[in-house]
């Protein structure tokens, strides 16, 4: 033990294993992780995103604002995060919600501005596909960045009370209308007059988390913000 206190373990990535003194991902990953900042800006409102020096809106929110009050990613739906998120979401490797859910909180702390959310919700599974999978990745991503920035989290405030068709080959407005109606506020005084904070692994069109904040805001809460692992990129996706 006096050995293990005077020559301590080096800290190793906890996505690639190699050293990672300075953090949760080694200065490999961590480029990676950051590397589309070169190229791209979010979305003012979604987080889709852009290339740099075009839009400042994408064309989704040109058409049509969303009905929450900001997203943010992390970064792409595209290289080491997508990888990451199946990994964790797919594969097993539960052990990396905490470090994910740390760059869910530097992201908060970064992007969402000055407002502090009052609680934090994960975008819930059914009951069946809970069961499928074991667990659900948005939860355990939500109680990390919870834990990170000291906010409270429940799972309970909401339930999906339908099954819906994946998402995966849908338009934007098929997934919408896939998804209308299909999130129930289970107890709504525990979010009224509240900013709320939306956590899910991935945002592609938003129609999940546009059916999740019409219902938070039907049952009183103040505001919706979102953040997810992942996002995607307008030229590409």
């Amino acid at each position: 033990m006096l050995f293990s206190w005077l020559f301590p373990k080096p800290r190793s990535c906890a996505w690639c294993g190699r050293p990672s003194p300075g953090g949760d991902f080694c200065t490999a990953c961590r480029d990676q992780l950051q590397a589309w900042r070169q190229r791209y800006h979010p979305c003012h409102y979604c987080g889709r995103l852009l290339l740099l020096a075009k839009e400042v809106i994408c064309r989704h929110c040109r058409e049509e604002l969303p009905p929450f009050r900001k997203a943010r990613a992390v970064g792409p739906y595209h290289g080491i995060m997508k990888e990451m998120i199946w990994a964790f979401k797919y594969q097993g490797r539960r052990s990396l919600a905490a470090p994910l859910g740390r760059l869910l909180a530097g992201v908060v702390v970064r992007e969402l501005g000055p407002v502090r959310p009052d609680l934090v919700l994960p975008v819930p599974l059914t009951g069946a596909r809970l069961r499928a999978r074991a667990f659900n990745q948005a939860g355990l991503l939500a109680l990390s960045l919870g834990r990170e920035l000291d906010l409270p989290v429940d799972g309970d405030v909401m339930a999906r009370i339908r099954e819906t068709a994946p998402q995966v080959n849908l338009t934007r407005r098929s997934r919408w209308r896939n998804l209308a109606g299909a999130f129930r506020v289970t107890a709504p005084a525990k979010i009224t007059g509240r900013n709320l904070l939306l956590v899910d692994d991935v945002l592609t069109t938003g129609a999940t988390a546009a059916a999740c904040t019409i219902a938070l805001m039907a049952a009183g809460a103040a505001s919706v913000a979102v953040v997810t692992l992942a996002t995607g990129i307008e030229n590409l996706s």
